[in-house]
């Protein structure tokens, strides 16, 4: 039976490192292309100079690296750097209205607008990221413990470490419960006084229309992104007749008046769904909000694992000269 909980966990555990391995590229990549956008879209003056600076990094990097791949020399890898550093400040304005253009859309027309924007992306990524690594912490017992206190404990560690469990599970479980109503109360209008079964019956409703929404505007950007990355205006790229088809096959049910969103022909739409009484701006950023709780779930999930392991304990906690 040990052996089977053995390598569940250890499965448990390639598991979440392929995740946060992903999650992580993921946060980064937002990041970099967040500040690469306002850093391309910032107009370079006498007392801000972001821009020509992230223009000489990037052309000086690109440069300096051809001039290493294909020569293989210091100096000329050197000056290829400097050449191109020096384009990028001539560059400084070049792209600014482009950049502009693709941030606008990224914070106003598109998925992200209904994570609040790149930032609040970033934001999601990194709550992700953080049960990620207490739930792998968990699994080793790594948890938050006085070392002094636990190695005084001597022959009682293991007794403690397993009350601590138990406690750290209640607590989880309490907490994870607490996070789903407020988030059932707040972001999706369960009643207060509602049965813990109505609850989650109204949040899962909730949470599938808002994933609907989610998916139907995925759809939108896919259209509009080759056009927006070449050039064209994010708020006329999408033209009231793809829209009117959109909306067509989006099947949003009796909720939303399809009728009344129509465009007449021959105009464009902003490629954003706003389709019902809410604004788009951020639907989806309290439905994420479960990440909370079902990442506490996650850990308590853990600590029964860990403790029908037989609640190993960190080696760092063991006792001068005893063996974990």
């Amino acid at each position: 039976m040990k052996q089977r909980l053995e390598r569940l966990d250890a499965a448990w555990t390639r598991l979440e490192v392929g995740l946060a391995c992903v999650g992580g590229g993921a946060l980064v990549a937002v990041l970099l292309a967040w500040v690469g956008l306002k850093g391309l879209a910032a107009q370079t003056s006498g007392s801000f100079v972001a821009g020509a600076v992230l223009r000489a990094l990037l052309l000086g990097g690109a440069v300096g690296g051809l001039a290493h791949r294909f020569m293989r020399r210091p100096g000329v890898t050197a000056v290829g750097a400097l050449l191109g550093a020096g384009g990028g400040v001539l560059l400084r304005d070049v792209g600014v209205g482009w950049a502009n253009n693709v941030l606008g859309w990224a914070q106003d027309g598109s998925s992200l607008t209904l994570l609040g924007g790149p930032r609040g992306l970033a934001t999601r990524l990194t709550l992700w990221l953080v049960f990620l690594g207490a739930s792998l912490a968990t699994a080793r017992g790594r948890h938050l413990a006085i070392d002094g206190l636990v190695r005084l404990l001597g022959p009682w560690r293991k007794a403690a470490a397993l009350v601590g469990g138990w406690a750290t599970l209640a607590a989880c479980a309490v907490a994870a419960w607490g996070f789903f109503d407020f988030v059932a109360i707040d972001g999706f209008g369960a009643s207060a006084g509602a049965a813990p079964p109505a609850k989650v019956a109204v949040t899962l409703r909730g949470f599938g229309a808002d994933l609907h929404v989610a998916w139907r505007q995925l759809a939108l950007d896919l259209r509009v992104a080759p056009r927006v990355l070449t050039g064209a205006r994010w708020d006329t790229a999408l033209t009231s007749e793809e829209w009117n088809a959109w909306l067509e096959a989006s099947d949003f049910g009796d909720d939303v008046d399809e009728a009344a969103l129509r465009d007449a022909p021959g105009g464009t739409h902003v490629p954003l769904a706003a389709v019902g009484p809410a604004s788009p701006r951020g639907l989806l950023v309290k439905p994420l909000a479960l990440v909370v709780p079902f990442g506490l779930l996650t850990l308590c999930l853990r600590l029964l694992l860990w403790l029908a392991r037989g609640a190993p304990v960190e080696e760092g906690h063991a006792t001068p000269g005893e063996s974990t």
